[in-house]
């Protein structure tokens, strides 16, 4: 085998092994979305820096997952009746991946304390999802 050809070959590998990670991350993030509400969001627990990802709404539950990485289950995951968030604010420091006027929100939940960072039209979002009724509780209230 000639080393022209050697390289065509390692050449194709890598363009067959880019097609196949872009066309997974394509699928992962449909798989995801399952037709659901879907926003870029950071999250921060602790100290930890900002881990960039998507948040998904899903009828009671507001669940977020890494944007890179193989799994296609929530990293964390909220339920709407356990969720409280405080009022936004400017982020100190910009979050690559989120818009510049990107605000930063505490949440606290039964068992966890965590920080989100989205966009201002997303945070609207999730506080109106997050105050609306549930489905089928109090839907006699005239």
């Amino acid at each position: 085998m000639t080393p022209l050809v050697t390289a065509e070959l390692v050449l194709a590998v890598v363009v067959g092994v880019l097609l196949l990670s872009l066309l997974f991350v394509w699928l992962r993030r449909r798989w995801i979305s399952g037709g659901k509400p879907l926003m870029i969001c950071a999250v921060s627990t602790g100290q930890r820096r900002w881990r960039l990802g998507l948040a998904r709404i899903a009828g009671d539950n507001l669940d977020w997952f890494s944007v890179v990485g193989p799994s296609l289950s929530p990293e964390h995951s909220w339920m709407r009746h356990e969720l409280d968030l405080g009022a936004p604010s400017p982020l100190a420091e910009p979050v690559p991946g989120l818009p510049a006027d990107a605000v930063s929100v505490r949440g606290i939940s039964a068992n966890s304390d965590y920080q989100l960072a989205l966009s201002p039209a997303a945070y609207t979002a999730l506080r109106a999802w997050l105050e609306s009724s549930p489905p089928g509780f109090n839907v006699n209230v005239a």
